[in-house]
């Protein structure tokens, strides 16, 4: 089953450009999808309703293509494929041993 959902992140304030930037996750399947925003308002904006309107931009960015720095990451799975390896590293760098398979 695929999941989707929006996360925002790093929600700050530019006062030299006085407006709100942030940058939109969206989750898609296994996809991660990167869009930084960017909107004037007024610092005394309402926080729900700044990240509302910064996920509505971001959203607009996606449906006009018109995102430059998206960025599009795997999750899941493929994520996931190389612990195997770095579990190994890690234990041989420790100096431990790794246990027999039965």
């Amino acid at each position: 089953m695929s999941s989707y959902r929006t996360e925002v992140q790093n929600l700050r304030y530019n006062a030299a450009t006085q407006s709100f930037e942030a940058l939109i996750l969206f989750y898609e399947g296994g996809d991660v999808l990167k869009y930084p925003t960017e909107l004037a308002l007024p610092i005394q904006s309402d926080f729900s309703f700044v990240s509302k309107k910064l996920v509505s931009e971001a959203k607009r960015q996606r449906r006009q293509n018109a995102g430059h720095l998206i960025s599009r990451t795997a999750c899941g799975d493929a994520r996931l494929a190389h612990l195997g390896d770095l579990a190994r590293q890690m234990t041989r760098s420790l100096g431990l041993k790794t246990p027999r398979a039965a």
